[in-house]
């Protein structure tokens, strides 16, 4: 018997201390994020801003978005705000901040359940024969426990995830 309660408490001990850990690398994190990445595309303009301006297809190629939910469109047809239901529950509302076709495109995370905002730039730039894309994130987590688990994933993981969707997209042409 004195076993078993010497393991439950070494167990739990170690649990707690590996969460104390957890969240001590969240707090020592800055909450505010910013990086940008670049990579030549053998692609026309035109065509990777069809594709990173479709939102409605975001499910389809990003498997962590699991729906999308159109909240405001502008009288020119252009999606201006939408929700995305991300798989591990919760919600995400992203607004278009700025849009010049084919050139730039810019999104502001303004609401969410993980208590994220922030701001992705998408930026086209015509290098013949293909276009350099360049993505800028300006971001802030102000949940310890979601800049723990960031530090884990990689702070820039979801910057590096959407460029790698795009070279992927557009690769092998």
């Amino acid at each position: 018997m004195n076993r078993i309660v010497l393991f439950a408490f070494g167990t739990s001990f170690l649990l707690v201390g590996l969460v104390g850990l957890f969240l001590a690398v969240g707090y020592f994190q800055d909450s505010k994020f910013h990086a940008e990445t670049s990579e030549w595309l053998k692609a026309e303009p035109e065509e990777i801003w069809a594709y990173i301006t479709d939102v409605n297809d975001l499910p389809n190629r990003r498997k962590e978005v699991v729906a999308i939910k159109i909240l405001e469109t502008r009288a020119d047809g252009i999606i201006q705000k939408w929700e995305e239901t991300p798989d591990m529950g919760g919600y995400m509302i992203f607004e278009l901040r700025e849009s010049i076709p084919n050139k730039l495109w810019k999104i502001e995370l303004t609401d969410a359940s993980f208590k994220m905002r922030g701001s992705w730039t998408y930026s086209l730039e015509r290098k013949i024969p293909g276009t350099v894309v360049t993505i800028t994130e300006d971001s802030e987590i102000t949940s310890v426990p979601v800049r723990g688990a960031y530090f884990l994933a990689g702070r820039d993981a979801t910057l590096q995830k959407e460029m790698e969707l795009i070279r992927n997209r557009f690769s092998g042409r």
